[in-house]
Protein backbone atom coordinates (compact mmCIF):
# COMPACT_ATOMS: atom_id res chain seq x y z
CA UNK A 1 0.00 0.00 0.00
CA UNK A 2 1.51 3.04 -0.80
CA UNK A 3 1.86 5.91 1.76
CA UNK A 4 -0.84 7.92 2.58
CA UNK A 5 -1.01 11.37 1.00
CA UNK A 6 -1.41 14.42 2.91
CA UNK A 7 -4.62 16.05 0.04
CA UNK A 8 -4.79 19.38 2.05
CA UNK A 9 -0.84 20.00 1.69
CA UNK A 10 -0.57 18.60 -1.89
CA UNK A 11 -4.07 21.42 -2.51
CA UNK A 12 -1.87 24.02 -0.80
CA UNK A 13 1.29 23.59 -2.98
CA UNK A 14 -0.30 23.57 -6.04
CA UNK A 15 -1.97 26.90 -4.97
CA UNK A 16 1.32 28.47 -4.45
CA UNK A 17 2.87 27.12 -7.83
CA UNK A 18 0.16 28.62 -9.60
CA UNK A 19 0.09 32.05 -7.04
CA UNK A 20 -3.80 31.91 -7.51
CA UNK A 21 -4.06 35.07 -5.56
CA UNK A 22 -2.71 36.75 -8.88
CA UNK A 23 -4.78 38.23 -11.13
CA UNK A 24 -4.29 36.84 -14.69
CA UNK A 25 -3.94 32.79 -13.22
CA UNK A 26 -4.07 30.40 -15.76
CA UNK A 27 -7.79 29.30 -16.52
CA UNK A 28 -6.31 26.23 -15.89
CA UNK A 29 -6.39 26.82 -11.91
CA UNK A 30 -10.14 28.88 -12.51
CA UNK A 31 -11.94 28.73 -9.18
CA UNK A 32 -14.75 26.25 -10.59
CA UNK A 33 -15.68 24.76 -13.72
CA UNK A 34 -18.36 23.12 -14.74
CA UNK A 35 -18.79 19.65 -15.37
CA UNK A 36 -22.00 18.60 -16.31
CA UNK A 37 -25.59 19.98 -16.98
CA UNK A 38 -28.82 18.09 -15.91
CA UNK A 39 -31.47 19.12 -18.53
CA UNK A 40 -33.51 20.71 -15.15
CA UNK A 41 -30.78 23.38 -15.24
CA UNK A 42 -28.79 22.08 -12.48
CA UNK A 43 -25.28 22.01 -13.48
CA UNK A 44 -22.64 20.22 -11.03
CA UNK A 45 -19.04 21.92 -10.64
CA UNK A 46 -15.70 21.42 -9.14
CA UNK A 47 -13.89 23.75 -7.35
CA UNK A 48 -11.61 25.19 -5.06
CA UNK A 49 -11.78 27.09 -1.28
CA UNK A 50 -12.48 30.51 -2.92
CA UNK A 51 -15.21 29.76 -4.57
CA UNK A 52 -16.90 27.82 -1.73
CA UNK A 53 -16.63 30.41 0.46
CA UNK A 54 -17.07 33.30 -1.81
CA UNK A 55 -21.32 34.82 -2.13
CA UNK A 56 -20.69 36.55 -4.93
CA UNK A 57 -18.91 33.03 -6.51
CA UNK A 58 -22.02 31.32 -5.81
CA UNK A 59 -24.46 33.45 -6.75
CA UNK A 60 -23.46 34.35 -9.91
CA UNK A 61 -23.37 30.71 -10.90
CA UNK A 62 -26.60 29.84 -8.97
CA UNK A 63 -24.87 27.61 -6.73
CA UNK A 64 -26.68 26.72 -3.32
CA UNK A 65 -25.52 23.00 -2.47
CA UNK A 66 -22.20 22.30 -1.71
CA UNK A 67 -20.12 18.86 -1.58
CA UNK A 68 -17.47 19.60 1.18
CA UNK A 69 -14.82 17.25 0.12
CA UNK A 70 -11.86 18.37 3.11
CA UNK A 71 -12.24 16.92 6.46
CA UNK A 72 -12.65 18.27 9.89
CA UNK A 73 -11.59 21.57 10.77
CA UNK A 74 -9.51 22.20 7.50
CA UNK A 75 -12.02 24.22 5.67
CA UNK A 76 -14.72 26.48 5.84
CA UNK A 77 -18.78 25.86 5.74
CA UNK A 78 -19.76 29.90 5.74
CA UNK A 79 -23.10 29.34 4.57
CA UNK A 80 -23.81 26.54 6.96
CA UNK A 81 -26.74 28.71 8.69
CA UNK A 82 -28.11 30.26 5.57
CA UNK A 83 -31.38 28.24 4.72
CA UNK A 84 -30.97 28.29 1.43
CA UNK A 85 -27.97 26.45 1.38
CA UNK A 86 -27.22 22.81 1.82
CA UNK A 87 -23.94 21.11 2.61
CA UNK A 88 -23.05 17.50 1.96
CA UNK A 89 -19.62 16.20 4.23
CA UNK A 90 -18.05 13.95 1.94
CA UNK A 91 -14.69 12.80 3.28
CA UNK A 92 -12.82 11.29 0.50
CA UNK A 93 -9.31 11.84 1.36
CA UNK A 94 -10.06 9.38 3.88
CA UNK A 95 -11.67 7.09 2.39
CA UNK A 96 -8.71 4.10 2.82
CA UNK A 97 -9.79 4.10 6.39
CA UNK A 98 -13.85 4.15 6.22
CA UNK A 99 -13.94 1.83 3.34
CA UNK A 100 -13.06 -1.32 2.73
CA UNK A 101 -11.17 -2.58 -0.45
CA UNK A 102 -13.88 -3.63 -2.15
CA UNK A 103 -15.68 -2.72 -4.88
CA UNK A 104 -19.70 -3.18 -3.26
CA UNK A 105 -18.10 -0.99 -0.30
CA UNK A 106 -16.00 1.48 -2.28
CA UNK A 107 -20.13 1.61 -4.27
CA UNK A 108 -21.44 1.92 -0.81
CA UNK A 109 -19.37 4.71 0.38
CA UNK A 110 -20.19 7.10 -3.18
CA UNK A 111 -23.83 6.18 -2.55
CA UNK A 112 -24.53 9.57 -0.54
CA UNK A 113 -22.59 11.67 -2.64
CA UNK A 114 -24.83 9.81 -6.18
CA UNK A 115 -27.81 10.69 -3.92
CA UNK A 116 -27.41 14.33 -3.25
CA UNK A 117 -25.89 15.43 -7.00
CA UNK A 118 -29.27 12.88 -8.15
CA UNK A 119 -31.60 14.79 -6.07
CA UNK A 120 -30.06 18.76 -6.36
CA UNK A 121 -29.17 18.57 -9.95
CA UNK A 122 -33.03 16.90 -10.77
CA UNK A 123 -34.61 19.97 -8.54
CA UNK A 124 -32.64 22.37 -11.03
CA UNK A 125 -30.07 23.03 -7.77
CA UNK A 126 -26.58 23.69 -9.11
CA UNK A 127 -24.21 21.81 -6.69
CA UNK A 128 -20.79 22.71 -6.24
CA UNK A 129 -17.92 19.98 -5.13
CA UNK A 130 -14.80 21.36 -3.09
CA UNK A 131 -11.82 21.11 -1.51
CA UNK A 132 -8.88 23.15 -1.18
CA UNK A 133 -7.56 23.46 -4.59
CA UNK A 134 -10.23 21.69 -6.44
CA UNK A 135 -7.52 18.95 -8.41
CA UNK A 136 -7.29 15.99 -6.15
CA UNK A 137 -10.39 15.10 -3.57
CA UNK A 138 -12.94 17.69 -5.46
CA UNK A 139 -11.67 16.61 -8.55
CA UNK A 140 -11.80 12.17 -7.98
CA UNK A 141 -15.57 13.18 -6.46
CA UNK A 142 -15.80 15.23 -9.84
CA UNK A 143 -14.61 12.50 -11.73
CA UNK A 144 -16.42 9.82 -9.85
CA UNK A 145 -20.42 12.15 -10.62
CA UNK A 146 -19.38 11.59 -14.27
CA UNK A 147 -19.52 7.48 -14.13
CA UNK A 148 -22.63 7.98 -12.47
CA UNK A 149 -24.37 10.35 -13.93
CA UNK A 150 -23.05 9.33 -17.92
CA UNK A 151 -22.44 5.33 -17.27
CA UNK A 152 -18.87 6.02 -17.96
CA UNK A 153 -15.63 3.92 -17.02
CA UNK A 154 -13.25 5.76 -14.89
CA UNK A 155 -10.44 6.85 -17.57
CA UNK A 156 -13.01 8.04 -19.83
CA UNK A 157 -14.32 10.15 -16.67
CA UNK A 158 -10.85 11.28 -15.67
CA UNK A 159 -10.07 12.65 -19.18
CA UNK A 160 -13.53 14.19 -19.32
CA UNK A 161 -12.79 15.92 -16.16
CA UNK A 162 -9.49 16.96 -17.01
CA UNK A 163 -10.97 18.38 -20.17
CA UNK A 164 -13.32 20.34 -18.08
CA UNK A 165 -11.34 21.27 -15.40
CA UNK A 166 -7.23 20.86 -16.51
CA UNK A 167 -6.81 20.77 -12.70
CA UNK A 168 -8.14 17.62 -11.94
CA UNK A 169 -5.74 15.12 -10.94
CA UNK A 170 -6.60 11.99 -8.73
CA UNK A 171 -3.22 11.47 -7.15
CA UNK A 172 -2.29 9.02 -4.82
CA UNK A 173 -4.91 6.20 -4.15
CA UNK A 174 -7.61 7.52 -5.87
CA UNK A 175 -6.82 5.61 -9.31
CA UNK A 176 -7.38 2.47 -7.24
CA UNK A 177 -10.60 3.93 -5.82
CA UNK A 178 -12.17 4.85 -9.06
CA UNK A 179 -11.56 1.14 -10.52
CA UNK A 180 -13.10 -0.19 -7.41
CA UNK A 181 -16.04 1.70 -8.27
CA UNK A 182 -15.99 1.04 -11.39
CA UNK A 183 -16.02 -2.73 -10.60
CA UNK A 184 -18.71 -1.86 -7.82
CA UNK A 185 -20.99 -0.27 -10.64
CA UNK A 186 -20.87 -3.07 -13.07
CA UNK A 187 -21.13 -5.98 -9.66
CA UNK A 188 -24.33 -3.68 -8.97
CA UNK A 189 -25.33 -4.36 -12.61
CA UNK A 190 -25.12 -0.57 -14.36
CA UNK A 191 -23.45 -1.20 -18.03
CA UNK A 192 -20.63 1.40 -18.78
CA UNK A 193 -19.59 2.45 -21.69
Amino acid sequence: MSAEIDYAQEGRLLLERVNLQLDGKPERYANTNPLYQHPSGGTLFVGNCTASTSRPILDSLNITRVVYCQEGGEGAKPFMADPNFCYLDFPIGKWRSLVKRQPEAVLAFFTPLFQFVDEELAAGRSVLVHCLAGAHRAGTAGVSCLMHLLKIRAPEATRMAKTLRPAINPIGDFPALLDLLEKGMEQAGQQLE
